[in-house]
């Protein structure tokens, strides 16, 4: 055992700090992509845009993270967790004043890619992290704190980032994170003492990365433009790509991820997979839900978003529940009833109409929301102790991948079924009874994606 293994070990109030500093540094990955969104109206206004454009602002901070993910996980194994974890926050402030500072809609977007490649570093390196500090004891309920602050952070976002732009304008949504990551920065070396390194001294393969981000570039942007025969096009370009990089990986000297290894982990494979299905679930909820909400039930944006928001606050509430039951239950019960409550929540939701109380969908989203709480902790926890400490860096990269992966997957599934009904026109109040059906539709699929998550979570190893 290490020396930095031996003081976290020795030390609760050590562990206690670390929880405590990554997940208020993590917080700021989902706060502002939450917050950018309700800027966006204003942003175009501003610099003149269009907000076909501007709707660009969140999308190339998820696709910069999506990127990112496996090459950046690499790269903490080998140089450190911690000084990838710092230097992440330090790239995140820098693309923070960047946007601040815009004067065009094009530097707006660089510093957003910026501050996207950070963020993912920044949220896989945090989760390895505590899963280092933590060892065995106390890692679920650590991870569900982690956990509770991502949800924190999407639910507080909208709030926080309409009060800014109301109170000093769209700049602050962008400018106000970057002293809180620079504090990260400032505070590292006295608050999370040591460091986390691989044994595996192997170079980053710069080839396979690039292959891989041209892949998963294609994939995003054939997936939100599939409708047309262009996106299909490019959609499957970015699947003959990712064939690539899978054939480029296999071969390589020092591949990206050792694809093999992974593979034949039964346990790390199913919990990914479970991700996967889950979060495509989610999102598609959260997206077709709000719609629904405005165009059949006459709600206006606030409220469907306060309605809404009460499954971000249920998982926010029943994240670190999760992860002190998955301690003394076990990590696939508490998973696998997360994805049963969610089905549950669906099957709820698929009967509405225009006669369901407003009440009683929101009962159905508290359950999706309870659903999720109780699945994500457990579900991370169970993947990240399925594999040898040296690669929990690029463990946990994989993970951040599958849930970013699945919202792709989810938002792909709403505009096809858009595209198929709408072709394009826009949604009149005329048009309600059309849309109902489409809600319906894409309820069912999200059901499906639960289901799929529920099976996959049962049948890994009983841990």
């Amino acid at each position: 055992m290490d020396a930095t293994a031996r003081y976290y070990r020795r030390y609760s109030d050590a562990r206690l700090r670390a929880l405590v500093f990554i997940s208020v540094s993590i917080l700021l990955f989902p706060l502002s992509i939450a917050a950018s969104l309700v800027a966006i109206p204003t942003i175009a206004d501003d610099l003149e845009v269009s907000a076909v454009l501007a709707s660009w602002i969140p999308a190339v901070f998820v696709l910069s993270s999506l990127v990112c993910q496996l090459p950046g996980g690499r790269v903490a194994d080998l140089v450190g967790l911690k000084r990838a974890f710092v230097w992440s926050n330090v790239f995140f402030v820098i693309g923070g004043i960047g946007g601040a500072l815009s004067p065009s809609i094009e530097v707006l977007l660089a510093s957003r890619v910026l501050q996207g490649a950070a963020g993912a570093v920044l949220a896989s390196t945090g989760m390895a992290i505590l899963s280092r500090v933590y060892e065995s004891k106390g890692r679920g309920q650590a991870l569900g704190w982690m956990t509770s602050a991502v949800y924190l952070g999407m639910t507080s976002g909208p709030l926080v980032g309409g009060w800014l732009v109301d109170m000093f304008g769209w700049r602050a949504v962008f400018f106000v994170p970057a002293p809180v990551a620079l504090g990260v920065v400032l505070c590292a070396k006295k608050v999370l003492p040591g460091e986390w390194i691989s044994s595996e001294r192997h170079r980053v393969d710069w080839v396979g990365s690039l292959i891989f981000a041209l892949a998963l570039a294609a994939l995003f942007v054939g997936a939100t433009h599939l409708a047309d025969l262009s996106g299909a096009a490019i959609f499957a370009s970015g699947g003959m790509l990712l064939y690539l990089f899978v054939r480029w990986n296999n071969k390589a000297n020092f591949p990206l991820v050792r694809l093999d290894l992974l593979l034949q982990n039964t346990r790390f494979i199913r919990s990914v997979t479970a991700a996967l299905f889950m979060y495509g679930s989610q999102y598609g909820i959260v997206l077709m839900m709000a719609l629904y909400l405005q165009y059949n039930r006459g709600l206006s944006p606030t409220e469907a978003g306060q309605l809404m928001m009460l499954q971000a606050l249920m998982m926010t509430v029943c994240a670190p529940i999760a992860g002190r039951l998955s301690d003394r239950l076990g990590r696939r019960i508490l998973a696998t009833t997360g994805s049963i409550a969610i089905s549950v929540g669906l099957m709820l939701l698929t009967q509405m109409d225009g006669q369901m109380p407003l009440w009683m969908i929101g009962v159905a989203i508290m359950i999706i929301g309870t659903g999720h709480g109780l699945f994500s902790t457990p579900n991370n926890s169970s993947a990240l102790a399925a594999i040898p400490s040296a690669r929990v860096g690029i463990g946990s990269a994989i993970i951040s991948l599958a849930r970013q992966s699945g919202q792709l997957m989810g938002t792909a599934v709403i505009s096809l079924l858009l595209a198929i009904y709408f072709d394009g026109a826009a949604i009149t109040a005329e048009d309600s009874k059309q849309f109902e059906t489409v809600a319906h539709l894409a309820l069912y699929v999200s059901l499906g994606f639960a289901l799929c998550a529920a099976w996959f979570s049962w049948k890994r190893d009983p841990v």
